[in-house]
């Protein structure tokens, strides 16, 4: 310790001199005794102030009981006394240091006995009436108020700027779909007018040479098409044209043909051909139902020297009495309301409610039969005994054949009218196709998938089909499924390689 060390407690001049007229106490090594002196001394420790081996309290910090020996003097006299002696003074075991005199002259003066104490006078302030239950739980529903209308200023404020960018945003959109519409308006509109734009075929799903025969089978007018409407629909009631008379018969077909190819809403089609939802809904009702009759009334069901002359070699190699190839197909329906139509429509196959209706097509891919569509719980058996394909098959010559699918066992249905089913084999006992079996199955394989891709080329082409039809539409859908089948016709066949016209 240097001779010029001094007291570490705040506003205490004391500092070592030669005379050794006042003691200097090290902290204590006992961490709840020194702990006491930082507290009693008023210090923190830290970067200001640290504990080191030179840190020191003065004796004037010690009352005369807290030392254990020599007591350090206190006045001026008693410091020249032993001015130039030195003496060793040590405090005791669990002496704390106070602060300030005024400290150490407190602790010295005995607090007298109480009196015995009598009857508290009563205080001239009125005691305060302490809260009930009530007013506290309102000064808290006050503070929860208080801070909720604090947050909703703040909210306030939030929502004013989002309405701001919200209003910035719509005119951009209103901007944007303007344009496009009109883009859109002038594009569809061309197409009906000239169909030599590259897009007629991808809004129609038909080439122009083949819209241009559909027009004119069709031989539309606002006349055959409301009588042909009526007879659909079983109302004899006169109807005007109506909004519907500002578009021409082209722009209408045109508007029922995109709706089917692309499943467009009918607010899109609105816009695009700028009129109201109501038209587009009433053109596509209308048309989708002079369709389904113009189109119904042509002879699909073709004769087998037809069948045969347009045989692909495929077919003549393996299977050449061919005269249909039937399938099924399901239609993804949303879910009724109706606990029994749940049922009826649910499909073990695909695991949903569908509808579900039979295909067929003659060997070249064109297809020659459409059922309306049933529940999707029906059998294959007996979507082929209520479909109606059994009555036209009392017209193939006897020892022509059917093919389809395994899960069509019809084989005792086609005997009375002495006709084959060629259908893949089935296990046996053993659980195992045999080689000829096997064989067999590929090779009918090979020609039957064309009837699927008859299907898939139908749905491909016709996205209203694809999706989950609403039973909204469920009035239509059979009309709706019908129109797209035949429509697929005026592609063309899939198949190529037709045969000659060779008889057999």
């Amino acid at each position: 310790m240097g001779k010029h060390d001094h007291c570490c407690v705040p506003n205490c001049n004391s500092r070592r001199d030669d005379g050794y007229k006042r003691a200097f106490h090290h902290f204590p090594e006992d961490p709840d005794l020194r702990k006491k002196w930082i507290v009693a001394i008023k210090r923190d420790v830290g970067q200001a102030f640290a504990i080191t081996e030179s840190t020191v309290v003065c004796s004037e910090h010690f009352t005369d009981s807290q030392y254990s020996g020599a007591i350090p003097p206190r006045t001026e006299e008693q410091r020249c006394a032993v001015a130039g002696v030195r003496h060793v003074y040590r405090t005791c075991k669990d002496a704390v240091p106070f602060y300030s005199k005024a400290e150490i002259a407190k602790s010295l003066v005995k607090r007298p006995a109480p009196k015995e104490r009598g009857p508290v006078p009563p205080s001239k302030k009125k005691a305060e009436k302490p809260l009930t239950p009530e007013e506290l739980e309102l000064i808290a529903l006050r503070e929860k108020v208080e801070n909720l209308e604090q947050k909703n200023h703040q909210q306030q404020k939030e929502i004013e700027k989002l309405r701001e960018e919200l209003v910035t945003a719509r005119m951009r959109c209103i901007n944007y779909v303007t344009l496009r519409s009109k883009a859109l308006a002038e594009e569809t509109s061309g197409m009906a007018a000239g169909k030599k734009m590259p897009v007629f075929e991808f809004y129609t799903g038909l080439s122009t040479s083949a819209f241009d025969a559909l027009w004119a089978f069709l031989q539309p007018s606002e006349e055959n098409i409301v009588s042909q409407r009526s007879a659909a629909t079983g109302d004899s009631r006169r109807r005007s044209g109506g909004p519907a008379s500002l578009l021409s018969l082209e722009d209408q077909l045109l508007i029922t043909l995109m709706r089917l190819r692309l499943g467009l809403l009918v607010r899109d089609l609105a816009d695009r051909f700028e009129v109201s939802e109501s038209t587009v809904s009433r053109i596509f009702q209308k048309w989708i139902n002079f369709l389904y009759l113009r189109l119904g009334s042509l002879p699909l069901w073709p004769t087998w020297e037809h069948v045969h002359s347009t045989m692909p070699a495929s077919f003549r190699e393996s299977y050449p009495s061919t005269f249909i190839i039937i399938d099924a197909t399901e239609l993804h329906v949303e879910i009724p309301a109706s606990l029994s139509l749940q049922s009826q429509n649910y499909s073990q196959y695909k695991s949903n409610t569908t509808n579900k209706g039979l295909l067929g097509i003659a060997p070249n891919g064109t297809i020659t039969f459409v059922s309306q569509l049933f529940t999707g719980s029906i059998s294959d058996r007996e979507l082929t005994l209520q479909s109606g394909i059994l009555d036209l098959l009392k017209s193939v010559p006897p020892g022509k054949s059917v093919m389809a699918d395994r899960g069509f066992e019809i084989q005792d249905l086609l005997v009375p009218y002495n006709l084959l089913l060629n259908i893949p084999p089935f296990r046996g006992a053993s659980g195992v196709l045999s080689e000829a079996d096997v064989k067999k199955t590929q090779q009918i394989a090979r020609v039957r998938i064309h009837v699927e891709r008859v299907i898939g080329q139908v749905k491909k082409t016709f996205r209203i089909l694809r999706g989950v039809i609403p039973m909204s539409q469920e009035g239509c859908i059979n009309q709706v499924w019908t129109v797209c089948c035949l429509l697929t016709n005026f592609k063309g066949p899939i198949i190529e390689g037709v045969g000659d016209t060779d008889d057999e």
